[in-house]
């Protein structure tokens, strides 16, 4: 009877604290797909290899419009050479909050991608560190579109920002927000497109680009997110996304965290 007791106390004292997985990681035939407490987003395996579907929790419309490519990286040299299919993935780190997941893929020039996407629970962006490998001599990152952000959705507005670093987000009728931050980035854009205008969004990383020999190569750092608010809400997020966010564990679906409160209370 004593044990049972001690068992039941322990249970109520640290039950709450024991972890749990909350940031979900799988895979079908067709993506790799990730799933916190704030959205779903599923990255596409086939060219162009990225996001192609993004669902913010407690919608039922995808940030996203499905084509044959959505985001992914491009540069120009020799002619406009995409991101190609995913090569491989894998989970780098998995702990309670926080899955660190590995892209890897090449373009049809001399370039090797790899990508490595921080996913919080408690948080709407997710931290991208892109490395470029030269398969010969090129240069790491040129002509913008690293990365281009293809939306190939109708939206209610789109805007670029400079402070405190490039950024451009969107938004959609139902409220809900999509952004690219650059902390490393000289620039931002937003362009028409598939008959859209604004209907694409980039980061421009060229001042960052190095000659690289076979063998060698340079990692840029940028953010993208997913949430809920409009305009304001899109924009003041640059504030935050490079802070490092206090892990906390929740189940995928259910209350947000304290810290999604932060963006989900502006509105």
């Amino acid at each position: 009877m004593k044990r049972l007791i001690y068992f039941i106390v322990f249970i109520l004292c640290f039950g709450s604290a024991l972890p749990i997985l909350a940031v979900k990681v799988d895979e079908d035939g067709t993506y790799v797909i990730i799933e916190t407490a704030g959205y779903k987003v599923s990255w596409k395996k086939a060219a162009q290899m990225g996001y192609m579907q993004a669902f913010v929790t407690g919608s039922k419309e995808s940030l996203i419009g499905t084509a044959g490519r959505a985001f992914y990286h491009s540069s120009d040299y020799g002619g406009w050479k995409d991101w190609g299919a995913m090569m491989k993935w894998n989970i780098v780190e998995e702990k309670p909050g926080l899955a660190v997941v590995k892209y890897m893929s090449k373009d049809a020039g001399q370039k090797e991608y790899t990508c490595v996407a921080y996913y919080y629970d408690s948080v709407p962006y997710i931290k991208h560190e892109v490395t470029v490998t030269a398969a010969g001599d090129v240069t790491s990152f040129q002509s913008g579109h690293e990365p281009m952000w293809e939306v190939n959705t109708d939206i209610d507005g789109m805007e670029i920002g400079n402070q405190p670093f490039p950024l451009v987000v969107y938004w959609s009728k139902e409220g809900f927000f999509a952004g690219l931050y650059g902390p490393d980035a000289q620039q931002s854009r937003k362009h028409g497109w598939g008959g859209r205008d604004p209907g694409r969004m980039d980061l421009l990383h060229d001042n960052q680009g190095k000659q690289l020999k076979k063998g060698e190569s340079q990692t840029i750092t940028y953010y993208v997110a997913f949430g809920k608010g409009k305009q304001k809400d899109a924009t003041e997020m640059a504030r935050n996304v490079q802070k490092e966010p206090g892990l906390k564990a929740v189940t995928p679906v259910g209350t947000l965290t304290t810290n999604w409160g932060w963006i989900k209370g502006k509105r």
